[in-house]
């Protein structure tokens, strides 16, 4: 489903940077074919966005939370929290395919139900949701496009804040991290715009005793690198 999806509403699927690292594997391919339409909220946001009313994406009611996942790379951050909280509704967006396959099948082979998937640029999906649902999201090292002509490829900016804040609920929290010095002091002077609503916020930077600390493929390579892992905590209240 997913690639008949992306054929016929290319626009939809658009980012800056690579979509796919290597040849997807026989396996991978066929459980796009087979599965992803089972966890997939591509098609419904899809519909929303092309017919005459816009209704918000229909989250299901049965989990006590629900968490979105922007970015997840290979996934391991977003399957861990969902196999350790069952009683959660796990949302995860992702635009690089290796990586969205890679989750598919941990979902299929574990028989996770509280996985839900999307394919698309994470505004569509943002948007897409009703206003204060969202009890909390995640961005763990995001592309930080460190070119100074690229900055403005960036995803953390102003206005995807301001989104995100009306998407989250009272109490919920955004929660950022980058082993990118430019991009965590981006970050902090955005937050200081008068219209950013978030009315309590945390910086620092991670030890190795930090949960959110060597928890994604970027992370390691920045630890790697010697890097410092930057958090940017935004709660709600």
């Amino acid at each position: 489903m997913l690639f008949e999806l992306k054929k016929t509403f290319p626009d939809y699927y658009r980012y800056y940077g690579r979509r796919i690292a290597k040849r997807l594997s026989p396996s991978i391919n066929d459980i796009f074919i087979k599965n992803y339409k089972n966890f997939s909220l591509d098609r419904e946001i899809l519909e929303n966005l092309n017919g005459d009313q816009n209704q918000s994406l229909n989250l299901n009611s049965k989990f006590k939370k629900n968490i979105i996942e922007i970015g997840f790379g290979d996934g391991k951050h977003l399957f861990e929290l969902a196999q350790a909280n069952k009683d959660i509704h796990f949302i995860g967006c992702e635009v690089f395919i290796n990586g969205l396959g890679k989750v598919l099948k941990k979902i299929v082979d574990n028989n996770l139900t509280n996985i839900s998937l999307c394919g698309l640029n994470c505004l569509y999906l943002l948007e897409n949701i009703k206003d204060s649902s969202i009890d909390k999201i995640f961005i763990i090292n995001p592309d930080p496009w460190e070119k100074k002509r690229h900055f403005k490829r960036r995803l953390i900016n102003k206005e995807f804040i301001a989104l995100m804040y009306k998407k989250i609920k009272n109490g919920g929290k955004v929660i950022i991290t980058t082993d990118s010095s430019s991009y965590f002091l981006s970050i902090l002077e955005t937050i200081k715009n008068e219209e950013i609503d978030f009315e309590d916020s945390i910086q620092k930077i991670l030890d190795k005793g930090d949960k959110l600390y060597d928890i994604s493929k970027y992370q390691k390579k920045g630890i790697e690198k010697g890097r410092k892992i930057h958090l940017v905590e935004l709660k709600k209240i």
